[in-house]
Protein backbone atom coordinates (compact mmCIF):
# COMPACT_ATOMS: atom_id res chain seq x y z
CA UNK A 1 0.00 0.00 0.00
CA UNK A 2 1.26 3.15 -1.18
CA UNK A 3 1.31 6.62 1.42
CA UNK A 4 1.32 8.72 -1.27
CA UNK A 5 -2.82 8.41 -2.49
CA UNK A 6 -3.67 8.34 -6.10
CA UNK A 7 -6.96 9.36 -5.62
CA UNK A 8 -9.34 12.01 -3.49
CA UNK A 9 -11.50 9.37 -2.48
CA UNK A 10 -12.01 5.65 -2.58
CA UNK A 11 -15.54 4.51 -3.05
CA UNK A 12 -15.59 0.87 -1.01
CA UNK A 13 -18.90 -0.92 -1.95
CA UNK A 14 -19.67 -4.31 -0.80
CA UNK A 15 -21.40 -6.31 -2.55
CA UNK A 16 -23.08 -9.86 -2.21
CA UNK A 17 -26.74 -10.75 -4.55
CA UNK A 18 -27.11 -7.25 -5.24
CA UNK A 19 -27.77 -7.11 -9.19
CA UNK A 20 -30.60 -4.72 -9.10
CA UNK A 21 -28.75 -2.09 -7.08
CA UNK A 22 -24.85 -2.53 -8.01
CA UNK A 23 -25.15 -1.08 -11.36
CA UNK A 24 -27.23 1.66 -10.33
CA UNK A 25 -24.86 2.28 -7.23
CA UNK A 26 -21.69 2.38 -9.38
CA UNK A 27 -23.39 4.94 -12.04
CA UNK A 28 -24.72 7.41 -9.68
CA UNK A 29 -21.75 7.10 -7.21
CA UNK A 30 -19.34 7.89 -10.22
CA UNK A 31 -21.49 10.54 -11.21
CA UNK A 32 -21.88 12.60 -7.86
CA UNK A 33 -17.97 12.11 -7.44
CA UNK A 34 -17.19 13.63 -10.88
CA UNK A 35 -19.29 16.37 -10.44
CA UNK A 36 -17.82 17.47 -7.03
CA UNK A 37 -14.59 17.39 -9.28
CA UNK A 38 -12.77 14.94 -6.81
CA UNK A 39 -10.78 11.98 -8.28
CA UNK A 40 -11.87 8.22 -7.15
CA UNK A 41 -11.87 5.31 -7.44
CA UNK A 42 -15.13 2.57 -6.83
CA UNK A 43 -13.88 -0.90 -5.03
CA UNK A 44 -16.69 -3.33 -5.91
CA UNK A 45 -15.67 -5.64 -3.51
CA UNK A 46 -17.63 -9.33 -4.06
CA UNK A 47 -18.59 -11.03 -0.86
CA UNK A 48 -19.46 -14.49 -2.38
CA UNK A 49 -22.39 -12.66 -4.92
CA UNK A 50 -24.64 -15.82 -6.47
CA UNK A 51 -26.11 -13.60 -8.62
CA UNK A 52 -25.76 -11.57 -12.21
CA UNK A 53 -24.01 -8.54 -10.65
CA UNK A 54 -20.53 -9.30 -11.76
CA UNK A 55 -22.07 -9.21 -15.17
CA UNK A 56 -23.91 -5.90 -14.41
CA UNK A 57 -20.26 -4.65 -13.28
CA UNK A 58 -18.80 -6.14 -16.72
CA UNK A 59 -21.19 -4.02 -18.63
CA UNK A 60 -20.45 -0.68 -16.62
CA UNK A 61 -16.12 -0.71 -17.43
CA UNK A 62 -16.59 1.54 -20.06
CA UNK A 63 -18.76 3.69 -18.91
CA UNK A 64 -17.10 3.98 -15.19
CA UNK A 65 -13.05 3.48 -15.87
CA UNK A 66 -12.55 3.89 -11.91
CA UNK A 67 -14.06 0.83 -11.22
CA UNK A 68 -12.12 -1.76 -9.92
CA UNK A 69 -14.18 -5.27 -8.73
CA UNK A 70 -12.02 -7.53 -6.58
CA UNK A 71 -13.27 -10.66 -3.63
CA UNK A 72 -13.09 -10.39 -0.08
CA UNK A 73 -12.27 -14.12 1.56
CA UNK A 74 -16.72 -13.92 2.51
CA UNK A 75 -19.90 -12.38 3.72
CA UNK A 76 -19.03 -9.31 5.71
CA UNK A 77 -15.31 -9.01 4.84
CA UNK A 78 -16.01 -6.52 2.00
CA UNK A 79 -14.60 -3.36 4.17
CA UNK A 80 -11.60 -4.76 5.40
CA UNK A 81 -10.59 -6.29 1.65
CA UNK A 82 -11.31 -2.67 0.14
CA UNK A 83 -9.58 -0.57 2.64
CA UNK A 84 -6.21 -3.05 2.15
CA UNK A 85 -6.58 -2.44 -1.94
CA UNK A 86 -7.62 1.60 -1.46
CA UNK A 87 -5.82 3.92 -2.69
CA UNK A 88 -7.18 6.99 -2.15
CA UNK A 89 -6.65 9.77 0.86
CA UNK A 90 -10.54 9.03 1.82
CA UNK A 91 -12.82 6.02 2.18
CA UNK A 92 -16.13 6.00 1.47
CA UNK A 93 -18.07 2.57 2.66
CA UNK A 94 -21.63 2.39 1.42
CA UNK A 95 -23.85 -0.83 0.66
CA UNK A 96 -25.42 -1.06 -3.38
CA UNK A 97 -28.99 0.19 -2.51
CA UNK A 98 -27.93 2.93 -0.44
CA UNK A 99 -25.61 4.16 -2.89
CA UNK A 100 -28.49 3.75 -5.37
CA UNK A 101 -30.93 5.74 -4.17
CA UNK A 102 -29.10 8.97 -2.52
CA UNK A 103 -25.69 10.30 -1.94
CA UNK A 104 -27.02 13.54 0.06
CA UNK A 105 -24.37 14.39 2.25
CA UNK A 106 -21.38 12.55 1.20
CA UNK A 107 -19.95 15.49 -0.97
CA UNK A 108 -20.12 17.80 2.31
CA UNK A 109 -18.57 15.31 4.31
CA UNK A 110 -15.58 14.83 2.08
CA UNK A 111 -15.12 18.38 1.71
CA UNK A 112 -14.40 18.93 5.29
CA UNK A 113 -12.51 16.39 5.65
CA UNK A 114 -10.21 16.89 2.95
CA UNK A 115 -10.03 20.27 4.67
CA UNK A 116 -8.91 19.07 8.06
CA UNK A 117 -12.00 19.06 9.82
CA UNK A 118 -12.12 15.70 11.78
CA UNK A 119 -11.14 12.36 11.06
CA UNK A 120 -14.36 10.34 9.88
CA UNK A 121 -18.05 10.89 9.83
CA UNK A 122 -20.63 8.37 9.50
CA UNK A 123 -24.65 8.80 8.61
CA UNK A 124 -26.12 6.40 10.43
CA UNK A 125 -27.37 3.80 8.24
CA UNK A 126 -25.79 5.30 5.02
CA UNK A 127 -22.78 5.55 4.86
CA UNK A 128 -19.15 6.20 6.59
CA UNK A 129 -16.43 8.23 5.18
CA UNK A 130 -12.73 8.19 6.75
CA UNK A 131 -9.20 9.33 6.25
CA UNK A 132 -7.56 6.15 4.99
CA UNK A 133 -4.31 6.44 7.08
CA UNK A 134 -6.22 7.16 10.03
CA UNK A 135 -9.27 4.87 9.94
CA UNK A 136 -7.32 1.65 8.69
CA UNK A 137 -6.64 0.21 11.95
CA UNK A 138 -10.29 0.49 12.68
CA UNK A 139 -11.22 -1.43 9.27
CA UNK A 140 -8.67 -4.03 9.58
CA UNK A 141 -10.56 -7.01 10.71
CA UNK A 142 -14.04 -5.82 10.56
CA UNK A 143 -16.47 -8.36 9.90
CA UNK A 144 -19.48 -6.10 8.34
CA UNK A 145 -23.01 -6.55 7.51
CA UNK A 146 -26.16 -5.19 7.16
CA UNK A 147 -27.73 -2.15 8.88
CA UNK A 148 -25.73 -1.91 12.04
CA UNK A 149 -22.54 -1.56 10.10
CA UNK A 150 -22.17 2.23 9.95
CA UNK A 151 -22.51 2.18 13.86
CA UNK A 152 -20.38 -0.95 14.09
CA UNK A 153 -17.89 1.57 12.12
CA UNK A 154 -18.51 4.72 14.07
CA UNK A 155 -17.59 2.49 17.10
CA UNK A 156 -14.60 1.06 15.83
CA UNK A 157 -13.51 4.48 14.75
CA UNK A 158 -14.26 6.22 18.33
CA UNK A 159 -12.04 2.96 20.26
CA UNK A 160 -9.21 4.31 17.73
CA UNK A 161 -9.03 8.08 19.63
CA UNK A 162 -10.67 9.27 16.01
CA UNK A 163 -12.49 12.35 15.91
CA UNK A 164 -15.88 11.26 14.56
CA UNK A 165 -19.02 13.05 13.49
CA UNK A 166 -22.12 11.14 13.52
CA UNK A 167 -25.58 11.99 11.87
CA UNK A 168 -28.78 10.12 12.01
CA UNK A 169 -30.40 7.86 14.70
CA UNK A 170 -30.12 4.14 14.87
CA UNK A 171 -33.23 2.24 12.58
CA UNK A 172 -34.29 5.75 11.40
CA UNK A 173 -31.66 6.89 8.91
CA UNK A 174 -29.93 10.28 8.99
CA UNK A 175 -32.82 12.31 9.18
CA UNK A 176 -32.32 12.69 12.67
CA UNK A 177 -29.90 15.47 14.84
CA UNK A 178 -26.22 15.65 14.16
CA UNK A 179 -24.09 14.66 17.51
CA UNK A 180 -20.27 15.13 17.24
CA UNK A 181 -18.14 12.98 19.00
CA UNK A 182 -14.09 13.86 19.58
CA UNK A 183 -11.34 11.57 21.34
CA UNK A 184 -12.44 12.75 24.83
CA UNK A 185 -15.82 12.15 24.38
CA UNK A 186 -16.14 8.63 22.67
CA UNK A 187 -17.41 7.21 25.86
CA UNK A 188 -20.46 9.32 26.09
CA UNK A 189 -21.37 8.24 22.14
CA UNK A 190 -20.83 4.45 23.21
CA UNK A 191 -23.69 5.42 25.64
CA UNK A 192 -25.58 6.98 22.96
CA UNK A 193 -25.65 4.90 19.81
CA UNK A 194 -25.78 1.64 21.64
Amino acid sequence: MSEVPRFDVSVILPFGDDEEFVGIAVRRTAEHLRALGLSFEILAIDEDSGDNSHAVLALLRAEVPELRVTHAPGRGRGVDAGAARAQGTLLVVSTPDVAAATLDGVGDACRRLLAGEGDAEVALNRYTVSHRIRGLAALRGARLVGAPMHRRLAKRLQVRNLSVRVTGTPGVGASGGVTAFSAVSRLRAFGRLG
